[in-house]
């Protein structure tokens, strides 16, 4: 199953921010600080042998430098090699923040390799939380959640996946891994939802973006709300059969955007020809918002997008 991205990011948080410890060996020392050196500066090949002489010369506990070393064997596509150096370095590393990185880095090592092993990186992001989390270390907590998620999704178990990807995006609702978080409960939710048939009800509404909850409309006075801003979603694929045919046109959909920036019950109030409509629904599911928002809180909202087909592309935007 292919990553939800088209390219995983599995480790989000600067390596080179794993500043070299204080050793008791100045010569591990300054061997490591050159490594990470070569590191920040993606010379792999020379941060690998950088890495390994400061192990060394600590006799060969040094958890630092195997960290270090896994981060290089990736950078030279070596997963297998990265795995065994993470996996050591977890078992030498002391402190919370280095332990989550090594497992995080290990579940990274296990997902790049040609055969990946999605049970045993699904174990180590789950290691790589519970360090994190339990040394309140926020950020590479969220980044692990997130990890979690996306290996999670890509074994099907699409409700544990969800779950894994809202703590993520409840801990840190804007920050690097949000998007992310964001875009993998969109698709478990999609994924994880039994397939309905296409509605066309051929009424658009008269206004483009509704508020679901006539409640928070009610409480809301004159506030104006924010619309929904797309984040991520593939355009439709234009069908052969309608490209042949020189079918063109502007298919309309009203959909409610949740409060989480998912689509749900995208229904065609204008259509073009049944397999652009079809095609239509299909990309839309899989979109994924910014959330609408009244009075600076999300919610949720009917709103209504078209996509254009022309011959040679489709353009989508907000009705």
């Amino acid at each position: 199953m292919k990553s939800i991205l088209g390219i995983v990011v599995l480790l989000l948080f600067p390596f080179a921010a794993l500043a070299a410890p204080q050793e008791a060996n100045p010569a591990v020392a300054e061997t490591l600080k050159k490594a990470f050196d070569l590191l920040e500066q993606r010379r792999f090949a020379e941060a690998a042998k950088s890495f390994q002489q400061a192990d060394e010369l600590a006799g060969g506990s040094c958890g630092p430098c195997l960290l270090g070393l896994s981060r290089a064997y990736t950078g030279l596509r070596k997963p297998g090699k990265a795995a065994d150096a993470a996996r050591e370095a977890a078992g030498l590393l002391r402190t919370p923040d280095l332990i989550a990185q090594a497992w995080n880095q290990l579940g990274f090592a296990l997902v790049s390799h040609p055969k990946p092993d999605l049970a045993g990186a699904e174990e180590a992001f789950r290691k790589a939380v519970e360090a994190a989390v339990g040394g309140q270390v926020a950020d590479i907590a969220n980044v692990a959640r997130y990890n979690l998620a996306d290996v999670l999704w890509r074994q099907k178990k699409y409700a544990e996946s969800e779950r894994a990807a809202r703590e993520a995006l409840v801990a840190e609702p804007t920050g690097p891994a949000s998007l992310n978080a964001r875009i993998v409960l969109c698709q478990a939710r999609t994924d994880g939802a039994p397939v309905a048939l296409p509605e066309v009800v051929y009424a658009c509404p008269k206004e483009g973006l509704r508020i679901f909850e006539k409640k928070a409309q009610a409480t809301s006075g004159e506030s104006e709300v924010v619309r929904p801003e797309k984040l991520f979603g593939r355009p439709p694929v234009y069908d052969e059969s309608a490209r042949m045919s020189k079918i063109q046109g502007t298919v309309m959909v009203e959909a409610v955007i949740d409060k989480e920036g998912c689509v749900q019950n995208p229904r065609v109030c204008k259509s073009v020809h049944p397999s652009l409509d079809l095609a239509t629904l299909d990309a839309l599911r899989r979109w994924v918002f910014r959330p609408a928002e009244l009075d600076g809180k999300p919610v949720k909202v009917y709103y209504t997008l078209t996509v254009n087909f022309t011959m040679g592309n489709s353009r989508s935007g907000p009705g």
